[in-house]
């Protein structure tokens, strides 16, 4: 199944260990990076994503501002917040916004549990 997926974090190096996992599992896959949420809502506003992996620190909005806004464009989409940040509010937050919550380091076994967790998911239409 190739799908579209979108990875928003200001970490290049995790943008580019978090792309490389996940193509190593589903080389079908297309992974779009970027390092803010801002240019990840100018990206969004151009092209259909089927999938976003968020991270909860960005510049400008965070992870989770920039999922209720993906939310308000498609109600359906799978979105996974990986973050580092362990503060509990953070996760009950992602939770209650029905997002995925993954902890970093997004290690293969982190990745591997995202992608099927995204495959288990009824997809963006």
């Amino acid at each position: 199944m190739s799908l579209k997926l979108l990875i928003v974090d200001d970490s290049q190096v995790c943008l580019v260990l978090t792309r490389g996992y996940i193509q190593s599992i589903r080389a079908d896959w297309v992974c779009t990076i970027t390092e803010s949420a801002e240019q990840a809502m100018a990206l969004i506003e151009k092209q259909h994503f089927d999938a976003y992996a968020l991270d909860y620190h960005l510049p400008g909005r965070n992870g989770l501002e920039l999922a209720r806004w993906i939310r308000q464009r498609d109600p359906q989409c799978f979105i996974g917040l990986l973050t580092s940040n362990m503060l509990n509010y953070v996760e009950d937050q992602a939770i209650s916004d029905q997002l995925h919550y993954y902890r970093k380091p997004a290690k293969p076994d982190v990745i591997k549990q995202f992608v099927s967790d995204v495959e288990g998911y009824t997809l963006c239409t």
